[in-house]
């Protein structure tokens, strides 16, 4: 039936109908073939983490390094080879899988193959779509080659609708391509609406996509939100990098039932890249490829891999997926050999390579090679025949200005779902203008006022173009997802570049209007309404420049902190040179030049001619000389610049031309100077961003602390200093290092973490969020416990809950209203519940510059009671990193992926962190196995049950667990949509437990050889909008096992209760935080000081930005320098310095504050105690 909706669905979409209908169609480049395809990198596999230090010690390890007889101390960046000599065809129809370990190379097969070619030393090889080059499909049709990513980037305040609805409208094609008599709007809402119908989200439609920071749809949700969006584009080549990451197993097999009936229906080439493929997922492929660390070791016919591997000497274990058989093979660790033949099958990557290519699954591959391009030729001939003016290129549909009006529009719905932003910024800048026109409240109209009368429109000035500053970290947040659009090509980012623009008009001017109602009237400016309005419009222009500058420096700038380092600068020349603080005329020339080039300069003086060209200003003492009570009138006269004698006022116009050479001729002049640069700024910004390209690919470098790296690595990393290209050794080294495991041999490990025996309940609970229309209950009625020594599963469909759920039995979730009864040994939660809780987040949220052992250490000293001796934390720490098996990683920086730990160990050290607080209580895991491999996944679930059998109480969600992994779990709750229970008990061996609960209550019998977990999800109708089966929340309601489980527990409550009062009453831990506050402050401000510096970019910027700005500082003028007061109200200017590593650190900051380890107060003041001493000192000297 579900198969049958899809191919309904599919058809209205891509059917035969439209393709008859569509010179698009006719027209496409199909089938891809690949020759001798290898890409290279820049990778090393490991190095050492760089420090402040290695600043100053660089040259004397240099020098000492050729006194120790090292020949060559330097040389270029090492090159690996990511893909190897890969060829073979992907015919129109067929769909391939893509298997291989994290960091084998699956991901850059798919960008290569995809045309995503940047970021790479080097693409050697053919590739060809449809008899068609890369190099003219990425010039001329780059919308027919589809890479979709792994990541879910879409812009978190938009809603499903609107994300999806701008992909429909920038890919729309035109009326020669669309059903006869069907415009645009129709094509957009058919499509739209089967979309939402085929992945299941037509209830989402008015919710935000949301992300970590911004609540949405659930993480499922979302990324079926990326498939649709990806869908939308018809392209005629598609790579899917492990899209059903996060999705339940019958959600994702519904993805990919939909992408096998695309692939057949369109005559597409369909490359698909699964880290967990279950094995009805794998019967709908046609190939499969199997990559090892750039090699290929096998691509032929899925159905005969597994015979194929196992004529090598390899053993398929029972009840093992064909996916998870071919992934074991190249793992030394997991794969199974045949008896007595161990030293016949291959073992290395280059070993297996060489098995294949001298296979006859190979030889017939070069041969269906050979074979297809007589059918290429044929395509050519017939797409030359069917090409039109129209279809002769096709990067974008839509036309450059209609890109612009879809942009202006999407960019216009962002804002506004990020409404309470907007309205804080308003109401700050009210505030603000406020308090600046009480400062210069009714300024009067002599010689008293005319220097703070410059001084509210510098301040105007200077206010609005900092305000443009956030949009340098938006620059930065959004450029993956314009990248994404460009991939997709649905608009150049120049068009986002100008649509910006369009949409800061109206914008701005409110900001502005606000801003300069308040001060202009408060301040006592100049009250006629021409001269107020070219107020408004100089501010309006000059605030719109600064804004495309910030814009501009964002496009341009390579990260954050190179950005932000430019922009200090800048901004201090802004300030410098306005002819404010030093008025022109008193400017050193060797620098003086820098006004011209300061809009900021020509805005001030087009505010001061509007000002002072008609105002005259009444001389009073003591610029009124003589004074005194015999002093006559007829006789005085003004010192103020511009006076005339014998004259007790003073022209304004006089003034500014005498003190400033400002004119009122200069005023039009100057505005349209301000909006020159303002074109010039957006037209910068619209051609960085077209030049911008994704970060440079390359191998996982593992980073190590300075001599904490295992001898062997560091051999080999010095190695690599020595030769400079190459770093093979450092790779294989880290590679070996990294691979080696203790043997699990089933070893006690209670001696290894804290056993407890407390059991924690949950009864009735409900959870219910406000939205636009009322209320929505995201769980209804949950009950249950968690139990010490029992590894209890949370499963459900894609929005079932399971995270909310989880959230809200660890106390985590305020968005909401939460019901319900929460006990610990039957009695109310403690305050130190969440500090005696450990929760491993779906996100690995970490401080990058930290080593595992320092982030494990950070939280056994913050979260453990203060009883417990520094030296037995830290003792405790090392229990930790043994029972992790992470002991050669001890002192291996965290890093980011690409840079540091892979995905596997970064989910450890997630684990890590939490079990080195010594949860008393019990440990939540929110998706511990999401983004791992099938091996990565059983490794960690594994250590799961290590951690269940020495008496950790776990509660752990999980989306797509095969049987082996399934079989780990003692107990599962499993919710349905709408986050009610439908069956909470023990699984029993091979789940029988659970398979007789449904077989009894009508479900269909389990084969045999199913996975227990695809085979309940399907049950239930796990996602499905259409499921018409019973409804399993109602009989579970009514099931005798519910009336079981309830009763037990009371019984668990009622036991407990009568344990802790007979053991004296339960221990009363009162504090929320463990540690006192001297102790969070000390352990935040090292922490801090260690990734400050570990970041020697930081300083070295730092560096560079107080050496120029002494030199602006010093250089324009004598007065400058001896206007201590004026001096001093720059210093302001220095907090830019902190931006960066601050926005860095927030998010980790925040994960510790939530987790109870330490107060909210540290972390400002950490970096603020770091500043000090410096900030002293330059202010000093000074």
């Amino acid at each position: 039936m579900a198969d049958q909706n899809i191919e309904r669905l599919m058809s209205r979409m891509f059917g035969y109908g439209r393709q008859e209908n569509s010179e698009e169609e006719k027209t496409r480049h199909v089938g891809v073939v690949f020759r001798h395809l290898t890409v290279k990198g820049v990778g090393i596999g490991a190095k050492i983490q760089p420090t402040v230090g290695d600043l100053f010690m660089a040259l004397p390890r240099k020098i000492g390094a050729v006194f120790n007889g090292d020949k060559k101390t330097h040389g270029g960046p090492p090159i690996r080879t990511i893909i190897n000599d890969f060829s073979g065809v992907i015919k129109p129809g067929e769909m391939i899988l893509v298997l291989g370990r994290p960091g084998s190379g699956c991901s850059t097969f798919l960008k290569v193959l995809g045309n995503q070619r940047a970021g790479f030393k080097s693409v050697e090889g053919d590739v060809c779509y449809g008899g068609e080059s890369a190099a003219t499909m990425a010039k001329e049709f780059r919308g027919e080659v589809l890479y979709n990513p792994e990541d879910d980037l879409h812009y978190a305040t938009l809603s499903v609708k609107r994300t999806l609805e701008f992909a429909l409208k920038t890919r729309t094609p035109g009326k020669e391509s669309r059903m006869e008599g069907e415009s645009r709007e129709q094509y957009i809402k058919v499509f739209l609406k089967a979309l939402t119908q085929l992945f299941w989200i037509e209830h989402t439609l008015n919710t935000f996509v949301g992300s970590e920071h911004v609540r949405g749809v659930s993480g499922g949700e979302r990324k079926r939100v990326s498939i649709a969006e990806a869908m939308i584009t018809k392209a005629s080549t598609q790579m899917w990098d492990n899209s059903t990451r996060g999705l339940d197993a019958s959600t994702a097999l519904e993805y990919v039932n939909s992408i096998r009936t695309l692939t057949t229906m369109t005559k597409i080439s369909t490359a698909v890249a699964l880290y967990q493929a279950g094995e009805s997922l794998y019967k709908a492929f046609d190939k499969v490829l199997l990559i090892d660390e750039g090699r290929c070791c096998y691509y032929g016919p899925a159905n005969a891999a597994v015979e194929y591997f196992e004529n090598l000497g390899f053993e398929r274990p029972g009840r093992w997926t064909t996916a998870d058989f071919l992934t074991s093979v190249t793992d030394k660790h997991e794969r199974r050999v045949k008896e007595g033949w161990h030293d016949r099958i291959p073992k290395t990557p280059e070993q297996f390579e060489a098995a294949f290519r001298g296979s006859e699954i190979e030889k017939a591959n070069w041969r269906e090679l050979d074979d297809y391009r007589n059918l290429v030729e044929e395509q050519v001939r017939r797409r030359a025949g069917a090409m039109t003016k129209k279809t002769a290129k096709k990067n974008y549909t839509l036309p450059f200005y209609l890109q612009v009006l879809a942009c202006t529009n999407e960019h216009f719905f962002v804002m506004l779902g990020d409404r309470q932003s907007l309205i804080g910024k308003w109401g700050g800048i009210l505030f603000q203008g406020l308090m600046v026109g009480s400062l210069f409240y009714n300024m009067p109209k002599t010689t008293q006022g005319v220097f703070e009368r410059g001084g509210v429109m510098f301040f105007m000035l200077l206010f609005n173009a900092l305000l443009a500053l956030a949009e340098l970290t938006a620059a930065f947040q959004n450029r993956p997802i314009i990248m994404k659009h460009k991939a997709f090509s649905f608009y150049r980012p120049a068009a986002y570049a100008i649509a910006q623009v369009v949409i800061d008009l109206p914008l701005v001017l409110i900001q502005v209007t606000i801003f300069d109602l308040v001060v202009y009237f408060m301040s006592n400016l100049q009250r006629t309404p021409s001269q107020f309005f070219i107020s408004l419009l100089v501010l309006w222009t000059l605030t719109l420049t600064m804004y495309s500058f910030f814009r501009a420096i964002g496009a341009w700038a390579g990260s954050l902190d190179i950005a932000t380092r430019f922009t200090g600068v800048a901004i201090q020349a802004f300030v410098t040179y306005t002819g404010y603080l030093i008025p022109p005329k008193k400017m050193r020339p060797w620098l003086s030049w820098l006004r011209w080039i300061n809009p900021v300069q020509y805005g001030f003086e087009s505010l001061m001619s509007n000002e002072f060209y008609n105002l005259e200003i009444q001389c009073i003492p003591p610029v009124l000389v003589p004074t005194g009570p015999d002093a006559r009138p007829q006789f005085q006269s003004c010192t103020l610049q511009g006076s005339e004698p014998g004259k007790t006022f003073v022209s304004g116009k006089n003034y500014i031309m005498t003190g400033f050479n400002y004119t009122r001729s200069h005023l039009w002049r100057n505005i349209g100077i301000v909006i020159g640069f303002w074109l010039f700024f957006v037209a910068l910004t619209a051609l960085g961003m077209e030049r911008q390209k994704p970060n440079a690919g390359g191998g996982v470098v593992t980073v190590f602390k300075r001599g904490g790296a295992p001898r062997s690595v560091e051999k080999a990393i010095k190695e690599k200093d020595a030769n400079g290209a190459g770093g093979d050794a450092a790779r294989e080294s880290s590679g070996d290092m990294l691979d080696e495991r203790q043997q699990d041999s089933g070893n006690d490990v209670r001696g290894g973490i804290a056993r407890n025996e407390t059991v924690f309940t949950f009864q009735n609970v409900n959870f219910t969020i406000p939205y636009e229309h009322g209320e929505r209950k995201l769980l209804q009625g949950v009950n249950g416990y968690v139990r010490p020594g029992e590894l209890t599963a949370l499963m459900g469909a894609s929005g079932a809950g399971k995270t909310t759920l989880l959230n809200v039995l660890a106390q985590r979730d305020d968005a909401g209203v939460v019901t319900g009864d929460f006990l610990v040994d039957g009695g109310p939660l403690p305050i130190s519940f969440q500090r005696s809780t450990g929760f491993a987040e779906q996100m690995d949220i970490h401080e990058p510059t930290a080593t595992v052992r320092e982030a494990f250490r950070f939280s056994a000293l913050l979260r453990q009671p203060k009883e417990v001796s520094k030296k037995e934390k830290y003792e405790y720490v090392e229990k930790i990193i043994d029972l992790l098996e992470m002991h050669d990683l001890a002192e291996a920086i965290i890093g980011e992926i690409g840079n540091g730990l892979n995905s596997e160990q970064r989910k450890k050290v997630t684990i890590g962190v939490e079990l080195a607080s010594k949860p008393e209580l019990l440990l939540f895991l929110d998706e511990p196995t999401s983004g791992l491999d099938s091996q990565a996944a059983f490794n960690i679930v594994r250590f799961l049950r290590k951690l269940a059998d020495a008496g950790q109480a776990i509660l752990c969600t999980i989306h797509q667990p095969s049987a082996v992994l399934f079989e780990e779990f003692d107990e599962l709750l499993l919710l349905e949509s709408g986050g009610r229970v439908v069956f909470h008990g023990t699984l029993g061996k091979d789940s029988k437990h659970m398979i007789e609960y449904f077989e009894a209550n009508g479900a269909k019998e389990c084969p045999k050889d199913e996975n227990p977990a695809e085979y309940m999800l399907e049950i239930i109708g796990a996602g499905d909008p259409n499921y018409d089966g019973p409804d399993w929340g109602d009989i579970w309601e009514r099931s005798t096992d519910a009336k079981e489980r309830q009763d037990e527990i009371q019984k668990l409550v009622q036991h407990r209760r009568q344990v802790t009062a007979g053991q004296g009453g339960a221990k009363k831990d009162d504090r929320e935080y463990a540690m006192p506050y001297s102790t969070q402050i000390l352990a935040v401000v090292k922490r801090c000081f260690i990734a400050y510096w570990r970041t020697p970019q930081y300083f070295f910027g730092k560096l560079v930005l107080h050496i120029i700005t002494g030199i602006q500082e010093h250089a324009p003028s004598q007065q400058f320098v001896a206007n201590n007061t004026t001096y001093r109200a720059l210093q302001y200017l220095y907090l830019l310095e902190t931006r960066p590593l601050n926005h860095r650190h927030a998010v980790p900051s925040l994960h510790y504050i939530h987790g109870d380890d330490h107060s909210p107060t540290p972390n400002p003041t950490a970096p603020t105690t770091l500043h000090l001493v410096p900030r002293r000192l330059q202010i000093s000297r000074s």
